[in-house]
């Protein structure tokens, strides 16, 4: 049965404020008012009036039955909620119903939930959201367990002090313009429906698509604290390149060919650095910051390069880099949003054709054009605390596994007990990979160097 309280009439009723009752009250004890006419002009009915009156109770409530838990356990339930989400462990509307249960019957609390089962009823949880509207139901993000350990503030103090060294040696801090960040990501030759409108009660609404799973093109990105993003280099799979390939792109685009797959190589990092970037590079020296994937650094030859030509690469730490790389921040969302917008347009513009690599090109041109913005580039180096140079941009909900104090591992607050095991939500580790800042020989260059005990790549210069 719902714990809300519905009134049946057509009638409006507890239209007053608790500031009416007590202005209500106040003049009927000072003799301004008698009890009727401080009702009739507060707007107070008379029985509720008197009984308030005569046991001093001014509070404003809800009417009909209170909670099953009640105001004092609730608020503990909703503490409860928030501080696992916090360190990102939002429980499931399961888990709430049966953490309810739980504390119902740890308390002796007289309740209606289903015993059986163990779970509070889908009526009760309704009613609970209701009443405290700084909960929802939201679709969660996965984040991968060494994200979680990674991105701890050892790590990332560590990281910015090592750039602050960075840019001060090489004579770059406040110079936007010589702060490049380059990733890659991949693009799909399908369309997503997505959400439609279609008529209410249809059990199976249908939305053609291109393809049952379109085929995957990487899409080399690179850009600079003041907003200019060099063009796209996108990598097919396949050996034979054709001219019609490039219909279409974002002028000054090229396209890689790689026999094994559409993922970027050390050969084609090499090539895109030589061709694509150093000629595009200011005058001077700057800095280049990727990920450490192993195609960015495993190359000695790039490396000589890259010293050769001012191209100092900066390493991020590993698995941080959703909160630390610029490009990941504020540019590839609104890509890939704004291609598969041009996807379903193309389709629906063009029934019988397939997406193919012929016209991908103007495709990925009109996503480009909409999301590769002087406003992205300068809020991703912004967001990230890279330019201006400011550590304290990143959010403290950023660091999901970072208080070592928050006994989460109990999962418990007060007298709440633990969810049932099929339902089990458990608490993170607490475990965190250390940084330690060292020098190398070659140039006296500054590098981070992780303990061994630690795996992932190393943040810092590595050429």
């Amino acid at each position: 049965m719902p714990t809300e309280y519905r009134w049946k009439r057509n009638v409006e009723r507890h239209q007053w404020s608790e500031e009416d009752l007590r202005r209500a009250a106040e003049a009927v004890r000072t003799g301004q008012m008698g009890v009727r006419e401080a009702c009739r002009n507060f707007k107070i009915p008379p029985p509720t009036f008197r009984r308030r009156l005569k046991n001093n109770d001014f509070s404003r409530k809800g009417l009909g039955p209170p909670s099953i838990l009640g105001s004092e356990n609730e608020l503990k339930l909703k503490n409860h909620i928030q501080k696992l989400e916090k360190h990102g462990f939002a429980p499931t509307r399961d888990c709430v119903r049966a953490m309810a249960f739980n504390l119902a019957e740890q308390l002796n609390i007289k309740h209606t939930f289903n015993r059986e089962k163990g779970l509070a009823g889908y009526d009760w949880l309704n009613m609970f959201l209701k009443r405290n509207p700084d909960l929802s139901v939201r679709k969660a993000e996965g984040v991968s367990l060494a994200r979680c350990q990674g991105m701890n503030k050892t790590e990332v103090s560590s990281y910015f002090t090592l750039l602050q060294n960075v840019l001060e040696e090489a004579d770059i801090m406040g110079k936007p313009g010589h702060l490049f960040n380059m990733d890659e990501t991949g693009l799909q030759l399908n369309n997503k429906p997505g959400y439609v409108i279609a008529k209410k009660g249809s059990k199976n609404v249908a939305a053609i698509t291109s393809s049952e799973k379109g085929e995957t093109i990487t899409i080399i990105s690179c850009c600079n604290a003041e907003g200019f993003f060099l063009p796209p280099a996108c990598i097919f799979k396949g050996q034979n390149k054709k001219k019609e390939f490039e219909d279409g792109m974002p002028p000054g685009s090229v396209v890689y060919m790689n026999k094994k797959s559409a993922y970027i190589s050390t050969e084609l990092m090499f090539t895109w650095l030589k061709n694509h970037f150093v000629p595009r590079k200011p005058e001077g020296k700057v800095i280049l910051m990727l990920d450490g994937h192993a195609s960015h650094c495993n190359s000695p030859e790039m490396l000589e390069y890259a010293e050769e030509h001012q191209v100092l690469l900066f390493c991020l730490p590993s698995h941080t880099t959703q909160f630390l790389q610029p490009l990941d921040r504020s540019f590839f969302k609104s890509l890939k949003a704004y291609f598969n917008s041009a996807c379903n347009r193309y389709v629906r513009a063009n029934p019988t054709r397939k997406i193919s690599r012929l016209n991908f090109g103007e495709l990925l041109a009109d996503a480009w054009s909409k999301s590769a913005t002087i406003e992205n580039a300068v809020s991703a180096f912004k967001s990230t605390g890279i330019c201006p140079f400011n550590p304290e941009a990143i959010p403290n909900y950023a660091y999901l596994n970072d208080n070592e104090n928050d006994h989460l591992e109990k999962r418990k607050i007060d007298n709440l007990s633990e969810t049932p095991e099929h339902l089990e939500n458990p608490g993170p580790s607490s475990q965190e990979t250390r940084t330690n800042v060292s020098t190398v020989n070659n140039g006296n260059q500054p590098i981070a160097a992780k303990d061994s005990s630690s795996d992932g790549d190393t943040p810092g210069k590595v050429n």
